[in-house]
This record gives C-alpha cells, structure tokens and sequence, in this order.
C-alpha cells in the first residue's frame, strides 16, 4: 500500500509539472477568461489542474467553463423541481440559492422571488458567473451575489425559500449538522428548504458501484496530496439526513408523488434521475 501511495503520488506530482509547463505563460485568471476557455468544454489537463486544488481554487479555475462540463445540474432536473417548489410553496419574497455554483438552479429561483434573490458560494469565480447569468435576465428583483462558506452564513431569519443543488458531497459528514443549524438560522419561521437527494441505492445498481469507485479516488488522493478536495458522492441521504434534519427543528416531508422523468435516464454518468427524491423541509422551531 505504502509504494502504491508513493507511486501515485509521483505520478500525480508528474502530471501537475506537465501542465503547469503546459500554461506557463498565463496567469490562471487571464487564461479563464479568454474566449477559447468560456466556449469550450473543460480539457484533461484543465480538470487534472483543478482537482489538484482546494474546493475554492478549484472551481475558481473551472468556473468560466463549468456550464460545458458534465457536473452543471441539468434542466431536466430544474424545470421539474421548480414546478413542484411553487406548487408547494405558492409566492414568496425572498430566497437563496446555497452554494449557487454557475447558477443554474439561480436562474429559475430568482423568477419565483417577488422581492429579493440572494445567491451565496465559496468560488468567487462561481459566484461571479452566477452574478452574469442572473443579471442577463433584465428582472427587478433586488440582487445580492454572496461569496461566503456555507458553514457560515451571514444571515439570520431573513428567507422564505433556500434550496441547494450539487453542494452536500462538498460538506463532510462531521459538518452536515452544522450546515442545517446554518439552513435553521437563515430561514424565517415558516420558511423551506427544498432540495433533492436519494436513499440508500440497492447492491446492483451501477451508480452505487461507480460513486464509490469516484469516493476511493477521492480519499487516496486526499491521503497523498494537499490541499485536500472535499467532494464525496452517497451523502445527505434519506433517512439519516431526515432525522438530523428534524433533530434541528424542521418538519421533514419526502415528495413521494414526484418522480423527475426524462427521455434521458441520467444527469451524469454516475447518478440515475430514478433514484432521486425531492425533500421539503420546513422551520418549525
């Protein structure tokens, strides 16, 4: 184990020399902007380099190309979601879109907001995309574009609606009851937290297999090199993350009658949209 760990880890400090070799005359801010980066899919070596970086640096470099790569959440996902979120919820004034990302998920609650839109992430590049795409939709609803750790929010009581796509492999185990008390303490009394996540996936499903196959990586790569990249796939499951949920003062309900159907049976090669499940979760206390 010892030489498999040190060979890997060669070969890792190999790969980083190659493409830093690779863009030695850029700047990585400038090379993100340029217009080959935000046309384009993200490269090998583009995505290597990233993943070679915490979760803020990390993004912060994947960011102007992120909406080409496989991991944007897929509209077959968010139209569905949104649908169902304003038959649930009817009007509301305020809400925010944690860990926004490149605001996929920001362009349709934004619409749903009456007065106030908030969109919160770690990646200032992230958040700075999100800011671009949200404006280009012309709406008077007041703005506000928040670069802050989701484990620590800046906000108490002040949201109707939160939702959250994408971002609860990036929060440990250890830190997800932190992370609802943080969801517990922005939203007003009465307010929601609508999000999707799955159940425990049967031994032969294929996603199963494929997500702990990425989470091994993940972990040997963490063990040999710094800093780490927290992002872990088979986390915030039902029912575990329903009892921590109502542990902190929510009323938990799983949208049974939802399915997400889609003449596509995936939104990535690792994740089935049969297995997902929309979650409400209201303040209560």
């Amino acid at each position: 184990m010892v030489k498999i760990a040190v060979l890997l880890y060669g070969y890792i400090a190999d790969c980083q020399r190659l493409v830093r070799k690779q863009y030695s005359n850029f700047d990585h801010f400038s090379l993100l902007k340029s217009k080959i980066m935000i046309k384009t899919k993200p490269t090998f070596f583009e995505q290597f380099y990233q993943a070679l970086q915490d979760v803020e640096g990390g993004y912060d470099l994947l960011a102007p190309k992120f909406d080409q790569s496989r991991y944007i959440t897929p509209d077959e996902i968010l139209v569905p979601f949104f649908e169902k979120l304003a038959a649930e919820k009817g009007a509301f004034d305020n809400g925010i879109d944690i860990c926004c990302g490149s605001g996929a998920a920001s362009t349709y609650l934004i619409k749903r907001c009456r007065e106030e839109f908030t969109a919160l992430d770690l990646s200032q590049g992230m958040l700075d995309q999100c800011e671009k795409k949200v404006n280009a939709l012309n709406l008077a609803t007041q703005k506000f574009f928040v670069k802050s750790d989701a484990l620590d929010m800046p906000f108490e009581n002040q949201f109707d609606v939160a939702v959250s796509f994408g971002a609860f492999g990036h929060i440990l185990a250890k830190d997800e009851e932190q992370f609802i008390a943080q969801v517990h303490k922005i939203l007003k009394p009465g307010g929601h937290l609508f999000f999707i996540t799955t159940e425990q996936l049967p031994i032969w499903s294929i996603s199963l297999w494929r997500q702990r196959l990425f989470n091994a990586l993940i972990w040997v790569r963490n063990i040999i090199w710094r800093p780490k990249f927290i992002m872990y796939y088979l986390t915030f499951r039902l029912p575990k993350v329903k009892n921590k949920l109502e542990s902190h003062g929510f009323k938990v309900e799983v949208l049974e009658d939802f399915k997400f159907e889609s003449e596509k049976d995936k939104i990535s090669d690792l994740m089935h949209l049969k297995y997902f499940k929309m979650v409400k979760a209201e303040k209560i206390a």
